[in-house]
């Protein structure tokens, strides 16, 4: 199925500081507007403005009384300081509510736009059918009550709350405008969510030692994965994306054996980093290094570079399954438990998921999923067709990075890309990247593997409905065939290891989704023991699981 990834809008604020004065009311006193919409007295007309015009002009139509949650009343006063604060206990319904996430539960529930606990997430903003997950998202809500009219703000943290702010502030300003784009009207409602990057204290506020970026969010979410600075350290990552920084405290999910950070015109500010999804027993790891479990270390320094990097390793064991998504539904499959406790039990370097973790991408399916989600070896993942679709990429994008990436353990190295957009196809841009990767392997006298989730081939009688766009696959089995490179891949739920086109791979679908061939033609359920051995020979076991 073809799949389209929207683009989100984005709004790219610069820092500016300056004192404002109130804003006046004016509201409109009509019972109805000419949509219909019944409109309370000294509510808003909203059919009076365009998409997005309510809350352009927000300062016009309400005063700067803020009613806010405990804690807030600071905030609001650094971006408004002629405000008026006042307690939460005090708003009812109407007028301006600053919010925590938890106050904020009532007033908004139902709302097109609002902000809910979903674990493990935590807090997660809502706008009309699109979850965004993370700290940093900020919600503006306004709408009439049975009392007239109101402006709620929220956010998932502290931090997202500041980012409402923040933009409010420069749209009252002048600065910058609502885009329609972002903003769900709906009758008597507009709101938007807007996401920061960048508050890495979380108080809501542009420190000068942050670089603070504001986005006004349609589908997607922004990621900054490489970048960030830090009590004003300009922290960058390579090997490896930011997952979260905290503080001082800097997360970084490994995406392969060599992550490295370099800090541009140092100041000598100590940081800690907490490295994940790594293999301790393969690493060269600092001398202070904390191993916090099978797969994350910690360590502090205030050196301006430094690199994590595998041993040298002749030969090593990787273990690889995929389409582990149910057949509907938000719970995983129970094999999918079995195979991913057999797994664990197995020695071996990392694990290859070939993609479909969920069955259609929302957020309850994920939040099912990793709840479950417990793995003793580092994880590397293809992005699947199920997962990688609306609301399902922003989340798969929060969990693991980036989708096309490649490393080298040993004497191969690894090649992950997205196949899954576009009625599976690879762009120009990625078949660029895949040949540069495929040179670095070959400079280095590593076998190359190139991991997907859609296969070039179908190999069922009478199949090929489950392979990758015809172009593409003839493209990629060309440049495969060319530097010898060996194939992963997924999607057809069954197990088949041979030789297409002069080019070996294997196809591991049988993580837990209903099978598409009977048992004789690789119909079980499975995961695949591949034995890395020095020169590139690669040895490969597969291991059925009974249901």
């Amino acid at each position: 199925m073809r799949r389209v990834l929207a683009v989100s809008i984005l709004l790219l604020v610069v820092l500016s500081a300056g004192c404002i004065g109130s804003g006046s009311t004016n509201s409109t006193p009509t019972k109805s507007t000419a949509s219909g919409t019944q409109t309370p007295v000294n509510g808003i007309n909203f059919g009076k403005y365009l998409q997005g015009g309510v809350i352009g002009n927000w300062s016009r139509l309400f005063n700067e009384t803020f009613y806010v949650s405990e804690g807030y009343g600071e905030l609001v006063k650094h971006y408004f300081p002629n405000a008026e604060v006042l307690p939460a206990s005090q708003y009812h319904g109407t007028g301006i509510a600053v919010l925590s996430s938890k106050d904020s539960h009532d007033v908004l529930f139902g709302k097109p736009v609002h902000v809910s606990n979903i674990e493990p997430f935590g807090y997660v903003a809502y706008r009309y059918g699109i979850h965004y997950v993370g700290p940093w998202e900020g919600t503006i809500s306004i709408f009439n009550t049975d009392n007239g009219s109101t402006m709620v703000i929220t956010g998932t943290s502290k931090a997202g709350v500041g980012a409402a702010l923040y933009f409010l502030k420069q749209v009252k300003d002048g600065k910058v405008k609502p885009d329609f784009r972002a903003v769900v009207r709906l009758g008597g409602f507009e709101g938007e969510v807007v996401q920061e990057i960048g508050d890495v204290n979380f108080n809501g506020i542009p420190d000068p030692d942050e670089h603070y970026q504001l986005y006004q969010l349609g589908m997607g979410q922004h990621f900054n994965y490489y970048w960030r600075v830090v009590k004003g350290e300009n922290v960058t990552v390579s090997g490896g994306f930011i997952r979260l920084v905290n503080g001082t405290k800097v997360y970084i999910r490994a995406l392969g054996f060599n992550v490295s950070v370099n800090i541009k015109n140092p100041k000598g500010v100590a940081l800690t980093y907490v490295i994940e999804n790594i293999n301790p027993k393969l690493m060269v790891l600092p001398s202070n290094a904390k191993i916090l479990d099978n797969t994350t270390v910690e360590f502090t320094t205030d050196e301006p570079s430094f690199s994590i990097v595998a041993k040298n390793v002749s030969e090593y064991r990787v273990l690889a399954f995929g389409d582990h998504r149910p057949s509907s539904g938000d719970k995983p499959p129970e094999v999918f438990l079995k195979i991913m406790g057999e797994i664990n039990n197995e020695d071996g370097a990392f694990v290859i998921d070939g993609g479909d973790l969920v069955y259609s991408g929302t957020i309850y399916q994920w939040a099912n999923l990793m709840e479950v989600w417990h793995w003793n070896k580092p994880v590397f993942i293809a992005a699947g067709n199920h997962e990688y679709q609306g609301e399902g990429i922003n989340i798969f994008h929060y969990l693991f990075g980036p989708t096309d990436y490649a490393f080298s353990l040993g004497n191969y190295r690894y090649i992950f890309a997205n196949d899954v957009m576009g009625n599976y196809q690879l762009t120009e841009k990625q078949f660029e990247w895949i040949k540069e990767q495929l040179e670095i392997a070959k400079e280095r006298g590593e076998k190359p593997v190139i991991v997907m989730h859609a296969p070039p081939y179908d190999p069922r009688p009478g199949g090929d409905d489950h392979a990758m766009d015809e172009s593409s696959a003839k493209e990629l089995l060309k440049l495969m065939k060319e530097y010898n490179a060996f194939g992963i891949f997924s999607h057809i739920h069954l197990y088949w290891n041979g030789t297409y086109e002069g080019v070996h791979f294997i196809i591991t679908g049988g993580g837990g989704a209903p099978l598409y061939a009977p048992p004789d033609e690789g119909g079980f359920y499975h995961f695949v023991i591949l034995t890395m051995e020095p020169e590139g020979r690669i040895a490969i076991k597969v291991v059925k699981i009974s249901p």
